[in-house]
């Protein structure tokens, strides 16, 4: 069941979901400033409850559905002066989390595995994806995609659901829309205005058929 209710409800639903549930395994996703805003009374009493859940935190270092606002992480408060930043892990422990992983989301091997482990244990636990906003980053190259090579798999589409990709039909004969190991006549194309340049798509090409341009 995928759900989505209000901001902070995530955590507090897994929980109850856990306890009637026993078979599956519970995420919860949270950004930053909401974990600040409203999360952490749900994580406190998952804990003490003793809730099966795997909570997961999206931390961009801003608030970024309202306008980059600071909130007590990102290290600036609301009159523009610099602060000591809240310590999410440290805050985690202290509610009496004790596995908690910190991971980047755009090393996607190791993420997976990441979440794999955490998947295989019990009682609550978290993890932590840290990198930052892409709207406040500039990317140093945009990926773009060698279409001698593409072979229209949609690999990338389906691993990642990136907005930036798509898919174009190929006329027949067309030699240029279509990669020599399949002969398919779809391939991806890379809408260089929504590509943040991150390099997931490259990362998990087969085919090597995706590569980037300053």
């Amino acid at each position: 069941v995928d759900t989505c209710l209000c901001m902070g409800a995530g955590i507090t639903m897994a929980q109850g979901f856990s306890h009637t549930g026993k078979d599956t395994v519970c995420f919860s996703f949270t950004g930053d400033s909401t974990f600040f805003a409203s999360g952490m009374t749900g994580v406190i009493n998952a804990v003490y409850n003793e809730a099966d859940t795997v909570l997961c935190i999206l931390d961009n270092s801003t608030t970024a559905m309202t306008g980059h606002q600071p909130h007590p992480g990102t290290g600036r408060n609301m009159m523009g002066s610099t602060v000591e930043k809240a310590d999410i892990e440290g805050i985690l422990r202290g509610m009496g989390i004790k596995d908690i992983l910190t991971l980047d989301p755009f090393d996607l091997e190791k993420s997976v595995e990441g979440v794999r482990e955490a998947a295989g244990k019990k009682g609550v636990r978290a993890i932590i994806f840290r990198a930052p906003c892409i709207a406040l980053t500039k990317p140093e190259k945009r990926a773009q995609v060698d279409t001698k090579r593409c072979t229209g798999c949609k690999k990338c589409i389906r691993e990642i659901g990136c907005p930036a990709l798509s898919c174009i039909e190929v006329k027949p004969g067309e030699s240029k829309g279509a990669g020599p190991e399949t002969g398919s006549g779809i391939r991806v194309v890379i809408d260089e205005n929504l590509c943040t340049g991150c390099g997931l798509c490259e990362s998990i090409c087969p085919f090597g058929a995706i590569g980037g341009k300053a």
